[in-house]
């Protein structure tokens, strides 16, 4: 079995078509991960553009001046300072109908720390509002404070309550997330964490090397049919048993190896460049209302276990239709459909079951939804019990994992001659 399983490795590993893949494959993902950094900009208290690795020293530098615990007595301290501005009349701007810094007080005071206020702002929008203004800070009476974990609270009453008029959450659905928010520790701390945060956005470029290792899986059964083999095989004292068992494990070992090499490369990248801080804060630093108690390195490691879920779940409907069809051609066809398609579907307004569907297609299962003040909330109602969408897509591609798995054994065992 070793001595077969070493062979089929081997074949995948040594195939011509394979390494070209794999080559042009690592070649783009080391491009990909790299755009980031190197079209990182970021503009100075003068207004001045920086780019690259000096734009990242610097950005370390702005978020620092509001790192801490976002306790209510600091949210206020810091936007009764940001108004403070306006009282000075050097710093308002002449031109603006509404109340808005002008140049030099906006690239001094404001613009390098939009992160923050993009995050404190945004607390006090309605969900999916977004207002480049910032006019909830700018107008705010701080009176009687922030209240800001109030505000919070407040939003995702208004997102499970009224998200679109023919999809509403259910009452399970509801008491679920609204659990969820109440073991979330506050007050939330603030850092840097640039790295995270882009590592989390280029998250579905993987999606890129999953299809690719699937190019190269894809003729594991079916190449022999294509060169005639398969009569030989199957009539060999192993070629419906040990061969098969074989053939699925080296299959898993190659996909399993090179996509590790792959996640290696463009994490590695990204990380290295951006550095590890911030590991340890908490994903709300993205989104004050993503109802998953987790770190920004707990949710990176549970996307990538995710799209390792999604490469096992492909690999395995790969194999079944290669056991299945009789050339690399169709399957190739359904993989590259399968994982592409879904690129060019979008959310509908209307129909709560479709969204649910689409969003544990391959593509979209590749996408990270933690930060995402709609796709975070999407639930699964199943028995009784809501499953988040992050455990469904884990499930669903196990379960793909489980049924093909044997049905490709069993196809290439019956296969008749």
């Amino acid at each position: 079995m070793k001595t077969l399983f070493i062979l089929e490795f081997k074949k995948l590993a040594k195939k011509r078509m394979n390494t070209i893949v794999m080559l042009v494959c690592l070649l783009l993902i080391g491009i990909l991960f790299a755009l980031p950094v190197s079209q990182y900009i970021v503009l100075d208290a003068n207004g001045n553009q920086v780019n690259g690795s000096a734009a990242i020293a610097l950005e370390k530098e702005y978020e620092h001046t509001y790192a801490g615990a976002l306790t209510d007595q600091k949210i206020s301290d810091d936007i009764a300072a940001y108004q403070a501005l306006f009282d000075d009349p050097a710093n308002v701007s002449q031109d603006s109908k509404e109340k808005a810094l002008n140049d030099s007080a906006y690239y001094k005071y404001f613009f390098p720390y939009s992160n923050y206020w993009k995050l404190i702002n945004g607390n006090y929008l309605a969900p999916n509002l977004y207002n480049s203004t910032f006019f909830a800070i700018t107008n705010m009476n701080l009176e009687h404070g922030t209240d800001f974990y109030g505000a919070r609270d407040e939003k995702i009453n208004k997102l499970l309550n009224n998200v679109y008029s023919d999809w509403n959450f259910g009452t399970a659905e509801k008491e679920f997330w609204l659990n969820h928010i109440s073991n979330i520790s506050t007050p939330y701390e603030y850092g840097y964490h640039a790295g995270w945060e882009s590592l989390m956005s280029c998250m579905e470029l993987f999606a890129l090397a999953i299809l690719c290792i699937c190019i190269c899986v894809s003729g594991t059964f079916s190449g022999e049919y294509q060169s005639g083999a398969v009569s030989v095989i199957l009539s060999s004292r192993y070629g419906k048993s040990k061969l098969a068992t074989a053939k699925i494990l080296a299959a898993f070992a190659y996909s399993l190896i090179t996509f590790t090499i792959f996640v290696i490369m463009g994490c590695g990248i990204q990380l290295v460049s951006f550095g590890f801080d911030g590991w340890n804060l908490p994903i709300q630093v993205m989104s004050s209302i993503a109802p998953y108690s987790v770190s920004l390195l707990g949710a990176t490691l549970l996307a990538l276990i995710t799209l390792y879920l999604v490469l096992i779940g492909m690999v395995s409907l790969t194999l079944l239709l290669s056991a299945k069809l009789k050339s690399s051609v169709p399957v190739l066809v359904v993989v590259v459909l399968m994982m592409m398609l879904p690129m060019f579907l979008g959310i509908s307004e209307t129909s709560g079951v479709w969204n649910r569907i689409l969003e544990l297609l391959p593509y979209k299962a590749t996408q990270p939804v933690f930060t995402d003040d709609f796709l975070g909330y999407f639930g699964y109602p199943i028995g009784g019990a809501t499953f988040d969408i992050v455990t469904m897509r884990m499930i669903v591609y196990a379960v793909e994992m489980i049924l093909c798995v044997p049905l490709a054994w069993n196809v290439w065992k019956n296969h008749q001659v």
